[in-house]
């Protein structure tokens, strides 16, 4: 290394270390500063504490800060006397159920027509107050305007140093949209979006129920298997919007035909399958078949146009032809699968007995 090269590289590296020493002491100024904002005296190392001083200033702070807490909550905020009586509510209560502080203060919680069945709640309300110093709980409660809500309240006892309770806390959260929201998803976990008809899971629970009942009556439970005659090639011809219509019209007759009690679910495509319950014996299912099936074949008018469509239908039956509900859907496709080679339109009886609409064999 040459003396041109060695001075370059060590003037460079001097004027790192430097950089870097005054960023250092740049830093540790700072943290001088802040440390003397905070109370600590750098002539005395480690700083004491004035518990007393740092009590103070939190008495000082407490209530500044409950009073940001209770203005800016989302939640409404309701405090109730020891005797039950509102003492205050927060803009968020008044946003969520149109009532101002002035129509609430001073009145019973309990008997304000905004929670008019919290009755119900009242007793374990108050015993789980009185051992745990907290409740909480959904109710059904009315905004302002009449319109139903589901609410949910927490209410929390305070104490004073002697164990007294001084007030409650509630906060008051409106969960009708959740509620709501729920009850839809539920209910498409349950149902064919197509036709709204239950889909397979919600024929299986209603099946299973049936079957159990029809086991302690010793009755019987027809389970239908239906598929549609010549629906792919009107699919195909038509278009999947004119095979969606086919589907919902031909839901809406055959469900008509059924009973309280009965259930048809659409299980995909143009498969369906219907639940006939509180049967005495297998022969009384034949009029409600005859019904569905009659219902499938009636022509369909779209608009201008007339679709023709028909249905097989295949049929099996508990106790007969098995103890639960998949076996039994099972054996019915099976009885479907011999309408279809039988020439369609027509009742196929697990095992081998035909029924159609004009004939019997």
């Amino acid at each position: 290394m040459n003396l041109r090269t060695f001075i370059r590289r060590y003037c460079l590296d001097s004027r790192l270390a430097t950089n870097a020493l005054t960023r250092l002491h740049q830093a540790l100024s700072s943290l001088a500063r802040y440390l003397a904002q905070q109370g600590f005296d750098d002539k005395a190392w480690p700083a004491t504490r004035d518990e007393g001083a740092l009590d103070r200033r939190l008495d000082t702070v407490r209530p500044e800060l409950a009073a940001t807490v209770f203005s800016h909550a989302r939640e409404g905020v309701i405090l109730v006397d020891p005797y039950g009586r509102v003492i205050a509510v927060n803009e968020a209560f008044t946003r969520l159920t149109g009532y101002g502080q002035e129509e609430i203060k001073g009145r019973e919680l309990n008997s304000h027509r905004m929670v008019r069945r919290l009755a119900a709640f009242y007793a374990p309300m108050k015993n789980a107050l009185d051992f745990h110093g907290h409740w909480s709980g959904e109710i059904q409660s009315n905004h302002k305007d009449g319109r139903e809500m589901t609410s949910r309240i927490s209410i929390s006892a305070v104490h004073d140093r002697h164990g007294n309770v001084q007030h409650y806390v509630a906060l008051f959260s409106d969960m009708t949209q959740m509620k709501q929201r729920l009850q839809l998803l539920e209910r498409d976990a349950r149902h064919d979006a197509l036709t709204q008809l239950p889909n397979r899971l919600l024929l299986t629970e209603r099946m299973r129920q049936a079957l159990g009942k029809a086991a302690l009556y010793q009755q019987k439970v027809a389970i239908a298997f239906i598929d549609l005659d010549g629906f792919k090639a009107l699919n195909d011809s038509y278009g999947h919007d004119w095979g969606d219509r086919v589907l919902q019209i031909v839901a809406t007759r055959i469900n008509a035909t059924l009973r309280e009690g009965d259930t048809l679910a659409r299980l995909g495509g143009d498969e369906f399958v219907a639940g006939l319950v509180d049967l005495q014996a297998v022969e009384d299912s034949e009029p409600l078949l005859k019904r569905m099936l009659a219902a499938a074949n009636a022509p369909i008018l779209i608009g201008a146009q007339t679709v023709e469509i028909a249905a097989s239908i295949g049929v099996a039956f508990f106790p007969e032809h098995g103890q639960e509900v998949d076996g039994l859907i099972s054996k019915a496709d099976q009885a479907m699968y011999l309408s279809k080679k039988a020439g369609g339109n027509r009742l196929a009886f697990c095992p081998t007995r035909f029924i159609s609409l004009n004939s019997e064999a």
